[in-house]
């Protein structure tokens, strides 16, 4: 049986069976591998980085909507989503019937048009839906030239390698602020940090810069290898860790995110602390 290996980090590989090879291809920007496996069921995997699995991508999807969408309730009517390709943070965004529309921003065209095929099983075909507009362009592109601003905007982005490093840079941050509503909320993938905390500590760092609130929570992710994982949260109107214990609609239905987990998320290891 043949193997995908991974090795994001330096020093730890991980390694998994694959049962069934369906697109092994280069695009105009990244090597584009979605196999079948034993363990995680359906995989993409960008540039040999596991981008998401059908075994667990609820587990990130859930916890990069949920927390801030319930935050900002009804609010949050126009959406954002930089990366996302595969569709699956655009499928929980579609849960609130209230959202009047979501722009997804993606470089990759080949990417989302081989979710749309191979990936129905999490995105519940949202990658077609009257609500999304699709934009395959730069990120900083799309950006400069918008004339709209966002109750939510979230950062769907890779690990800060290759054409993922853009979007870790200081400017990234103060243009997403350019493009926030009085009392929007963003939120940034922000790796492991048992692994990338130098990562993590310079998002701070530069988030700061140009927000008045911003901090971090966390879920786990077990196809994304080191631990936890950080997701990086920042507004100018609304203190995201202050409000954590808002009411919960239960009438959205989740496989992971609750009141629990989302009051657990915020508690902050010591060593991040410092």
């Amino acid at each position: 049986m043949k193997t995908f290996k991974e090795k994001l980090h330096i020093g730890l590989n991980q390694e998994i069976k694959i049962k069934n090879r369906l697109i092994n291809k280069k695009s105009n920007f990244q090597k584009i591998e979605i196999f079948d496996t034993l363990t995680y069921g359906r995989v993409l995997a960008l540039d040999g980085v596991i981008q998401v699995t059908e075994k667990d991508e609820y587990a990130y999807s859930e916890m990069l909507v949920h927390p801030a969408m319930q935050a900002l309730s009804k609010k949050a009517k126009r959406i954002l989503i930089i990366g996302g390709g595969d569709g699956a943070v655009a499928e929980e965004v579609l849960k609130y019937n209230y959202v009047r529309k979501i722009d997804l921003v993606d470089i990759d065209k080949e990417v989302v048009d081989l979710s749309k095929k191979y990936f129905k099983k999490i995105n519940n075909n949202s990658l077609v839906n009257k609500k999304l507009n699709l934009f395959y362009e730069d990120a900083f592109k799309f950006i400069d030239k918008n004339q709209n601003s966002y109750d939510l905007i979230i950062a769907d982005r890779p690990d800060p390698i290759g054409a993922g490093k853009s979007l870790y840079k200081s400017n990234f941050y103060k243009k997403i602020n350019n493009i926030m509503s009085e009392s929007s909320i963003a939120i940034f993938q922000s790796g492991v940090p048992f692994l990338q905390k130098k990562e993590l500590k310079e998002v701070i760092r530069d988030i700061k810069k140009y927000f008045k609130y911003y901090g971090f929570y966390f879920t786990v992710v077990p196809s994304y290898i080191g631990g936890f994982m950080a997701l990086v949260w920042a507004s100018n109107s609304y203190d995201f860790f202050k409000k954590r214990n808002f009411f919960i609609n239960k009438k959205i239905k989740t496989k992971y995110f609750n009141k629990e987990i989302l009051n657990a998320s915020f508690a902050v290891p010591n060593f991040l602390q410092k």
